[in-house]
Parts: C-alpha cells; sequence; structure tokens
C-alpha cells in the first residue's frame, strides 16, 4: 500500500495510518522515527587539551622557580655554597684543615679588657684554593650581630667587616671587644650576595675565667733589682702560662732594667710613692696574655731605652722620661699606652713592629711634651685607624713622625 500525502505506513506492522500519527493502534508500537546525534562539538575537546596543557606550564613554572629561587644557607662556622660558577668553601673560624669550627672558648680575667679578630676566608670547595678576593665582586652586603641581651651591662661589640691588609687572605675582617661580664654569645655574619642569596654563618663564642695569683711587697722579697729579677724568674717556672700574675711593686727606685722573659708578667707600682726604673726594661714573652703595666716611671739619663718590648705590653699612668726611645715596640707585637707621660726623650713612643696581632687601637690620654719626636711610626701591623683621643701634643721638635702612612684619628688631639 502506497501512502499519500495524508497517511504514511507503519514501519512494523505496514498498517496505513494517519501522518500526523505517534502510535500505531494495530501493533501498539511508536512510529516516530529516532534522530541519531552527532558527535560532541570540537569546542569541548579543545578546551581539555588547554586545561592540560596549563597544568604542564604550571609544574614547569613551580619547578623552574624551585630551581632558580635565592637560597638561604646557614652553617655553623662555615657553609658549602654553590653559584653557577662553583662551589665555595666558607670558613669563618677555621682548624688546621680549613675546616670551619661552630664554637670558640675565650678565656679572660675579671674587670679586663679584650680583643680579638675573626676574618671569614673563602675557598674553591674541590681545588683548595683561596678565592676570597674574587668572590668580594660577587657580595652586596655584610652584617655582624650577636645574639644577646639588650640590657646587657656589657655587651659585646664589633667592628665593621672590611678588608684587611694586615691579613690579606682573609675576604673581610672584624674585631670583637668583650669583657668577662660579657658572658657567652652566637656571633652571626650575614653574607647578602648579588643574586639575592643570603648566606649566615653563626659561631659560638664562650668565655672561661681564668685563674690569678697576685704577689706583694709584704711577702715576698722584691725591694731591690735582683730580688725582684729573682722572683720574676721563679713565677716563670712555677706558674703555668695560663695563670695570670700581678707583682704589686712597692715605691722605690731600682737602679737598672728588669728582663720578663718566656711568660706574661703584669707589674703595678705603688700607689704611695713613685716605682722607678733606671735602666732598660725588657719584655720578650713568646704568645700568652697580655703584660699590663701601671703607674711606673721609667727615668733615663739622656740615652738607651726605656722599654723595649717584642711582646704585648699595654701601659697605662706611667711616665717615660730621659731616654733616646722612651717605648720601643718591634717584632711581632702590639704595644699601647694610655694616660701615659712621654717628656724628654729623642723619641718617645716608637712602633717599628709588624704581624697581625691588634690588642687595642686607641691611645687615650697621653702627654706628649719636649720630646725630639712623640711618636714615630715605622711600621704598624694593622691598616685599622689609630686614635689619640684627649692627647696633648706640646714643645716637640716633632709631634708625629708617620712614616709608614698608617691612618690616624687626631680629631681629639691637642696640638701647643
Amino acid at each position: 500500500m502506497e501512502p499519500n500525502n495524508e497517511t504514511k505506513i507503519c514501519s512494523h506492522c505496514g498498517k496505513e495510518l494517519p501522518v500526523e500519527a505517534a502510535f500505531c493502534p494495530y501493533c501498539a508500537q511508536s512510529v516516530n522515527q529516532r534522530v541519531k546525534r552527532g558527535a560532541p562539538p570540537p569546542l569541548r575537546k579543545k578546551a581539555l587539551r588547554w586545561a592540560a596543557l596549563l597544568a604542564v606550564l604550571a609544574v614547569a613554572a613551580v619547578c623552574l622557580w624551585l630551581v632558580t629561587r635565592p637560597q638561604q644557607l646557614e652553617g655553623m662556622g662555615g657553609v658549602l655554597y654553590t653559584d653557577r660558577d662553583r662551589t665555595y668553601q666558607m670558613v669563618v673560624a677555621r682548624d688546621s684543615s680549613n675546616n670551619g669550627v661552630a664554637s670558640l672558648r675565650q678565656q679572660c680575667e675579671a674587670g679586663e679588657e679584650y680583643r680579638f679578630p675573626l676574618c671569614i676566608t673563602v675557598y674553591d670547595s674541590i681545588t683548595g684554593e683561596n678565592v676570597s678576593y674574587s668572590f668580594r665582586e660577587k657580595i652586596a652586603y655584610t652584617e655582624v650581630s650577636f645574639n644577646q641581651p639588650e640590657d646587657s651591662p656589657a655587651p659585646w661589640r664589633v667592628t665593621e667587616p672590611v678588608y684587611s691588609e694586615a691579613r690579606p687572605n682573609a675576604m673581610q675582617t672584624v674585631f670583637l671587644d668583650y669583657v668577662l661580664e660579657s658572658g657567652d654569645t652566637r656571633f652571626t655574619w650575614t653574607i647578602g650576595m648579588k643574586n639575592g642569596d643570603t648566606i649566615r654563618i653563626h659561631i659560638d663564642l664562650a668565655l672561661e675565667e681564668i685563674p690569678t695569683r697576685h704577689y706583694y711587697p709584704e711577702e715576698e722579697p722584691m725591694g731591690a733589682l735582683e730580688e725582684l729579677q729573682a722572683l720574676v724568674d721563679r713565677i716563670g717556672e712555677e706558674l703555668s702560662e695560663e695563670t695570670v700574675v700581678y707583682i704589686h711593686l712597692p715605691p722605690v727606685t731600682y737602679d737598672g732594667g728588669l728582663t720578663i722573659r718566656g711568660r706574661s708578667i703584669n707589674l703595678l707600682g705603688s700607689k704611695t710613692g713613685r716605682t722607678v726604673f733606671t735602666g732598660n726594661t725588657q719584655v720578650a714573652v713568646d704568645g700568652g696574655h697580655i703584660c699590663y703595666f701601671r703607674d711606673l716611671d721609667f727615668r733615663g739619663s739622656g740615652d738607651g731605652v726605656g722599654l723595649s718590648a717584642s711582646a704585648r705590653v699595654h701601659l697605662t699612668d706611667c711616665h717615660v722620661s730621659g731616654w733616646r726611645t722612651g717605648v720601643l715596640a718591634y717584632g711581632r707585637t702590639w704595644v699601647n699606652v694610655m694616660g701615659c707621660w712621654f717628656e724628654d726623650n729623642q723619641v718617645g713612643f716608637h712602633f717599628n713592629a709588624t704581624g697581625g696581632v691588634v690588642s687595642h687601637s686607641t691611645y687615650t690620654g697621653n702627654r706628649f711634651i719636649n720630646n725630639g719626636t712623640g711618636v714615630l711610626l715605622d711600621s704598624v701591623p694593622t691598616d685599622i685607624s689609630l686614635k689619640f683621643p684627649e692627647c696633648r701634643f706640646s714643645g716637640n721638635s716633632t709631634d708625629i713622625d708617620n712614616r709608614c702612612g698608617q691612618e690616624l684619628d687626631l680629631s681629639q688631639a691637642t696640638f701647643e
């Protein structure tokens, strides 16, 4: 049966149905044709592809950031630091193998001031070559600090980190000032690199009180130079260098000079009168503590050297007069004078020493009166400025003969 324009044929039973029929009453089947849907539009697939690509890019970006982000390194005594050029070994305090040490212990005596240097040195970690000089070009800034209470009655102090010609192998050097009462602390050296990296090297500093021994004229014979020399020699034999020795001298004039060898000894003049030496006093101690001389007179007769020191000596409130050279520092040493009088000498104070030991660079309250030359600087083992606060120069033919070109701070000195 052929359908006309007003009928259609049931696809199930073949009966003729009206064209608008949706259901065949003869076989009870639906006569609507199913419309086959095509594939989903391509836009959804593109979105999925873009999402996957963005995820990959995000992971790559994170990986790149992890690789190139600024480093934050910390270590005790030293660190291994790697940049695009090489790997460096950086140490603040080192042992004999150039390895950084995490702590230092310093012995000190109550009531005394101390100073010691710390250096930061950089090596190639593979070859061991010192590359401190070239490494300085990579640095943006350096800072140093202590972990100590803000209200400390005797806080640690530190100089600014600088390159020191006295320590040419070090990248930078600082000097730490402290007393026993400063207590233990942690010192931190922070290095900021031009590439954004930050390096912090810590070192723990511990202070230990050292034993002391005092000798008095009421207890020991020391009224004559021979007796005093015998006492000094006996102390050198009986006591170790670890013990700080004080000899409290009587108000007498010693006919000649004293010789101190082997170990350091502190000489304290009398408070009831002057203690006088008329001959050359020599201090030739290998290492050890500083020798402190206080309230002593060194009186010459126009020639010779009042005090010659190849060991560390600090003079306080001493009077030096009548010598070819009043005080001579020579060898590898450091000598400091504070509150002293240098009068009627051909040369008052002569610094002609080498080495890298700097115990105190401030020369406070000295008087240089009627000398040929007040201060003669031939060689000074530091590039740190020597300061002369409250010093008076009067009547000298030459106040300061600075032959070595040492940096000086004379802003608080008086010249007459």
